[in-house]
């Protein structure tokens, strides 16, 4: 019989990768087994031993691409092979899996990417799906027409996000930075790869989050939770569901404690894929969410379980969130021009000081 919830198959077994064309690591055409998946380019060299640990002396040098050795304001010393070729060469990583005929008898086969670092090919069986150009989302491809019975092959390619983003400058102008190459700028990347004043360039690719195919018949596709908390701190819960075909269903909400106590429940009838409703608390009625120091961070959870017109279950989610009021003050001084800037949580002015955050092994 069809399976009814969504079923995930990870893809994460028999990965290798290449520089493409060949180079220090590799031979032209010759792949290497990945160590650990998801990955990127510098976790498995440094597994090799084929780069220096980058957080040891001077080494971050070593593994820099030739134009930031160029443009750094200390004398370098003569790099390697990787100065040339890691930040700039165009990597890949291959895999294959395999798909029964139960799932592709599932009305709907989605291949999945969590994050891709940072522009990418995506290729299956010979076929382009798809041109990724952002770190920070994910990607979600039909895939039903392009799969076959047994073995499958994914490619991904990676060409340079650094050369990318010095062709996106060179045709968009540059703009104003304080850390790091100003190309950048122009790519939705972790910022931090370009060099921090306190932190290494490392300007890694490859697959940094989980690949899997999930078949399904509906899906939950977005669940949005909106809080509005009142001067008086009572607060109103927005919940919005849309689903991922225009059908008719039903659907049970409940907002839930920190101890997983139902607090507020709700249900609610799908017209054509999306449905919503609305919890209102009276102030006292919820635990609020305070910053450190001012009070404890408790969250809450919304719990959602859709099912079809005949109740069987179709996909449920789950969501944390805080409830909180949040203003920014921005009153006119007394005796000078300007305006204050604080935040002001739950009706309390708060002290907040703000830092840039680097991988903490930097």
């Amino acid at each position: 019989s069809s399976i009814i919830m969504p079923s995930i198959l990870p893809i994460n077994q028999n990965w290798s990768f290449t520089q493409v064309g060949g180079g220090e690591v590799n031979a032209d055409g010759e792949w290497i087994p990945a160590s650990q998946f998801p990955t990127s380019t510098h976790a498995e060299l440094l597994k090799l031993k084929k780069i220096p640990d980058p957080f040891v002396g001077l080494n971050e040098w070593d593994v820099q691409c030739k134009d930031f050795s160029e443009h750094h304001s200390v004398q370098l010393v003569e790099l390697t092979w990787v100065s040339t070729g890691l930040g700039e060469a165009v990597w890949a990583f291959k895999t294959t899996f395999d798909v029964t005929e139960k799932e592709l008898a599932e009305p709907n086969v989605d291949l999945v990417f969590e994050g891709l670092d940072t522009n990418a090919i995506v290729e299956l069986n010979g076929h382009k799906l798809a041109e990724t150009n952002n770190m920070f989302v994910s990607y979600r491809l039909s895939v039903k027409e392009r799969l076959q019975l047994g073995t499958n092959d994914l490619l991904l390619t990676f060409p340079s996000s650094y050369l990318i983003g010095k062709e996106l400058e060179a045709a968009h102008g540059k703009f104003a930075l304080w850390n790091g190459d100003s190309s950048r700028l122009h790519v939705r990347t972790a910022q931090y790869r370009y060099g921090w004043d306190w932190g290494p360039v490392l300007l890694t690719t490859g697959p940094w989050k989980p690949v899997y195919l999930e078949t399904y018949n509906v899906r939950i596709d977005d669940l949005r939770i909106s809080t509005k908390v009142d001067e008086s701190l009572a607060a109103v819960i927005d919940v919005t569901i849309a689903l991922s075909s225009e059908v008719s269903a039903k659907a049970s909400v409940a907002l839930k404690d920190a101890s997983g106590k139902a607090l507020k429940t709700a249900d609610i009838d799908i017209s054509k894929g999306k449905g919503s409703t609305s919890f209102e608390a009276k102030a006292g009625e919820l635990e609020l969410w305070w910053p450190v120091g001012y009070g404890k961070q408790v969250l809450h959870t919304v719990d959602v379980q859709v099912a079809d017109e005949g109740g069987k279950p179709l996909d449920s989610k789950t969501q944390k969130i805080g409830v909180r009021r949040l203003r920014i003050v921005q009153d006119p001084l007394e005796g000078e021009e300007g305006r204050s800037f604080l935040f002001e949580v739950n009706n309390v002015r708060i002290f907040c000081g703000g830092s840039n955050w680097i991988p903490a092994d930097s």
